[in-house]
């Protein structure tokens, strides 16, 4: 059943939508940017023999984003994704990256030039927040059709594991672990970024993986 927030309910918001998360992907993207743009489509990055997989197949960002797309139809008919995201605050082992977890979409209307938030929690539940402000600012949408998103959540968090994740959670237990799937002027097809902070060393690792194709963008 859609339960819409209150005013009073934007302290549960922020607390799924992890707003420590959208700041480590700030900080990943802004590191990322000062050292070279995303690579376009003609790049290839050597690929690794892949090695890991996630277990975790029935809540997945792809699998989720349906219920929330329906209450964006609802809100408004023009409504495009611009952010979907998910983090897991203390991952101890690989075995555990991929568990259920919350998932939030961010959408925006050109016509009612507002944003419009969709919580999905691990157990289907549906939560909405329109924030109260408009913005002239359009942000960047993320193209969802022609198999332009393919790539789920757990196929994205296995390549993570590939390219040094698994390294990088097995030195430092407990890790952070966030993703975030966007939009990229470089490129036509979305894009997850993937990373995995200790947040006493701040030590990081970074994968960006293009969601349309699986192959790899950046390491950090």
């Amino acid at each position: 059943m859609l339960q819409q927030i209150r005013r009073r309910d934007i302290i549960l918001l922020t607390g799924l939508f992890s707003l420590a998360g959208v700041v480590v992907i700030a900080v990943a993207m802004l590191i990322i940017r000062q050292n070279n743009t995303f690579a376009t489509e003609t790049d290839v990055r050597p690929q690794p023999q892949a090695t890991f997989t996630v277990t975790y197949q029935q809540i997945t960002g792809l699998k989720q984003y349906g219920l929330a797309e329906k209450e964006s139809k609802i809100w408004a008919d023009d409504a495009e994704l611009v952010v979907a995201s998910t983090d897991w605050p203390q991952v101890a082992n690989a075995e555990q990256v991929g568990q259920p977890s919350d998932w939030s979409y961010h959408f925006y209307s050109v016509t009612k030039k507002h944003k419009f938030m969709v919580m999905v929690s691990a157990a289907g539940q549906v939560q909405t927040f329109e924030p109260p402000t408009t913005s002239n600012l359009v942000p960047r949408a993320i193209a969802t059709k022609n198999n332009s998103w393919v790539i789920d959540s757990p196929q994205a968090l296995a390549i993570w594991l590939d390219y040094g994740g698994y390294e990088v959670l097995r030195n430092n237990p407990n890790l952070e672990l966030i993703m975030q799937l966007r939009s990229v002027k470089e490129r036509s097809s979305p894009i997850w970024m993937v990373v995995g902070l200790n947040r006493q060393t701040q030590k990081t690792r970074v994968v960006v993986i293009d969601a349309g194709q699986g192959t790899v963008i950046q390491v950090k």
